[in-house]
């Protein structure tokens, strides 16, 4: 099973982790007991490391009943009835504006499908599609989040009152996302993602979009 990308940076992968079982499972649906390593973007396989030819995709664990196998072959089934008659959404990197980074943060918009560990980021005409039933309601599950991007990256403490950093607001933003989402917490794991310093430095447009 070939990753999502050809190369992870550092800060992108989790390694050394371990499961005492009842977490995940291989694809064929056997219950994995291991050690294991995730990435952000949501992919999850055996071993502590990336090892090519050895290591394998994991999946969230769920128990095995007659009823999951036919609603398994059903869905499987129904696929392309799916895609004929719904908008299939798209991963989209949010772009980021001067005036995202004076007002302190931007809005960030999730999808996942049901039954699926990947986390699908897009954007704000997407996320409506799915709320409108455009893109399938029954196949995914939505959330969107305020996420910071400027201010002060950690808590300070300002004239005796606790003053939240970026990195604290992001968790919250997560935890929020999460109730929607629970595996948001993996794939949001670089809590100052997009962070750029607005007291040295504002640029006049970060993408090129302000023209």
């Amino acid at each position: 099973m070939a990753r999502l990308k050809l190369y992870y940076p550092v800060d992108e992968i989790t390694t050394n982790l371990y499961t005492k079982g009842q977490e995940w499972m291989t694809l064929d649906k056997k219950e994995y007991i291991g050690l294991y390593h995730t990435y952000t973007t949501g992919e999850t396989y055996t071993q502590p490391t990336w090892k090519p030819g050895s290591s394998v995709q994991l999946i969230p664990y769920y128990e095995l009943s007659q009823n999951n196998e036919k609603n398994i072959t059903y869905q499987q089934l129904t696929n392309s009835q799916y895609d004929n008659k719904y908008v299939t959404p798209n991963n989209i990197t949010p772009k980021i504006k001067k005036q995202d980074i004076i007002n302190g943060s931007i809005q960030r918009f999730f999808l996942k499908k049901h039954n699926d560990f990947n986390i699908i980021e897009t954007n704000q005409l997407q996320y409506q599609q799915w709320q409108n039933g455009v893109i399938d309601t029954k196949l995914y599950a939505g959330t969107r989040i305020n996420w910071f991007i400027s201010g002060n990256i950690d808590d300070e403490i300002v004239n005796g009152s606790l003053q939240e950093g970026v990195v604290t607001k992001n968790k919250k933003q997560i935890a929020i996302g999460s109730k929607q989402l629970p595996t948001l917490f993996s794939y949001l794991t670089n809590l100052t993602e997009y962070y750029v310093d607005n007291v040295f430095f504002i640029p006049t447009d970060i993408n090129g979009l302000d023209s």
